[in-house]
């Protein structure tokens, strides 16, 4: 049979291993977790690449239309005998502008989309550099707390 003072310290050995294990429980959860935030941020500058490419691909895709709409007028007012002056050259121009304003409201809604993707990155990445400074804090935390059960 022990002695108290035997199993006093077989109890106090105990609840600091129990605490020890604890804090790397929680220190592994801490790394986990800003693994999980680091590969959100490596997602999401997947996701701003993609919209740049598809915004590039939309602008250009717009001046092509407009190009084409306004070779098809010309054309077709050469072709009635129109000349290019006046009302006909006004809507030339008319449709060169609002072709130069889709591409600017495709550019701005891209910028804003980038713009809170950039955001979201930074907030990732912001949080698993917070959950690797936490990893540390809560293993010792758990073993300071546990030896000082023991008091």
């Amino acid at each position: 049979m022990c002695e108290p003072v035997t199993l006093g310290m077989m109890a106090a050995g105990a609840a600091v291993a129990g605490g020890t294990i604890s804090g790397i429980g929680a220190w592994n959860q801490h790394n986990t977790n800003a693994t999980n935030y680091t590969m959100q941020a490596n997602g999401l500058q997947r996701d701003i690449d993609a919209e740049k490419q598809a915004s590039a691909y939309e602008m250009a895709a717009t001046r092509t239309a407009v190009q084409k709409t306004l070779g098809s007028a010309r054309a077709g007012y050469a072709a009635n005998g129109l000349a290019l002056s006046g009302s006909a050259a006004q809507v030339l121009d008319d449709t060169a502008i609002e072709g130069e304003l889709d591409i600017a409201a495709i550019r701005w809604n891209s910028d804003v989309k980038v713009g809170n993707l950039q955001y979201q990155q930074k907030v990732a990445r912001a949080n698993a550099r917070a959950e690797r400074a936490a990893g540390p804090l809560a293993f010792f935390g758990n073993v300071f707390s546990a030896a000082g059960s023991l008091a």
